[in-house]
């Protein structure tokens, strides 16, 4: 349990240094690696040994010689009841946090391979898009692509496979299995689970930043993120082209972008 809670005192640090000087700020890309950075050292920091060295008197031999003064025939006496300790259900409350957060990646992730294998699939380079027929809002994991065709319009198509190949190209997928995995191990503190919100949204800052400069387009690639924030399909173990926060990727698309000096006196 010390490990985990040096762990999560790191994760804490980390957490607050970016949500009060990098959050607001348009280094997408380095608080990526900001953000990847703090779950490496939350994990290895715990396991850093420092020595310390303290100096230690020397004691003198003395040799005591003790005189039993106790009579010869002794009362038992009753022990007192030792009280629960409660700080053994502590592991215990831990490993069911463990199993059952781990139950839920586990089906997530078998839903999502399940959705993949099930679906008809064309390669197109190194990308593997999946067609589906149902209502969902396209997403990417790994090489996948996954998008309905007749939800929307040809322009619209390409602007939302632009931004999913972003995903894939900058391997996105591994910041959300890293953080989701962090999610379980810590799954007791609430500031990973904020941890993980600021890492999936600054993604989709990324890929929203990226796509517009690719495309040239301003105002209809913000249309088509309050399209698609009409769809509810979400999963944890994904980057989903639409989330809850559209709001907030619109108004950083429009942000001037920031100083760089501003990044380097933070550090």
């Amino acid at each position: 349990m010390e490990y985990l809670l040096k762990a999560s005192a790191v994760i804490a640090i980390m957490y607050l240094c970016f949500y009060f000087f990098l959050k607001k700020e348009t280094f997408f890309e380095h608080n990526r690696w900001f953000l990847l950075t703090g779950l490496v050292l939350a994990l290895i920091f715990p396991l850093i040994v420092i020595p310390v060295y303290i100096p230690v008197e020397p004691i003198a031999n003395e040799v005591t010689t003790f005189i039993s003064s106790a009579p010869s025939n002794f009362i038992t006496t009753a022990q007192p009841e030792v009280a629960f300790d409660w700080y053994k259900l502590i592991p215990i409350l831990y490993s069911i946090g463990l199993i059952a957060f781990t139950g839920q990646f586990v089906f997530q992730f078998g839903s999502l391979v399940l959705l993949l294998l099930k679906n008809p699939k064309h390669k197109d380079q190194h990308f593997t898009y999946v067609i589906v027929d149902n209502k969902i809002s396209p997403f990417s994991f790994f090489k996948w692509i996954v998008y309905n065709p007749e939800s929307y319009e040809t322009e619209e198509l390409q602007l939302i496979l632009t931004h999913e190949k972003v995903h894939v190209n900058q391997f996105h997928s591994i910041d959300i299995i890293s953080t989701q995995l962090a999610c379980i191990l810590f799954w007791f503190n609430p500031l990973i689970w904020l941890y993980r919100k600021e890492v999936r949204q600054n993604l989709e800052y990324i890929a929203d930043s990226k796509t517009q400069s690719l495309t040239n387009t301003t105002k209809e690639y913000q249309h088509l993120l309050l399209k698609t924030s009409v769809t509810n399909h979400a999963t944890i173990v994904s980057n989903n082209f639409y989330n809850s926060s559209i709001k907030k990727r619109i108004l950083m698309l429009n942000k001037s972008r920031s100083n760089k000096k501003i990044y380097l006196s933070t550090f």
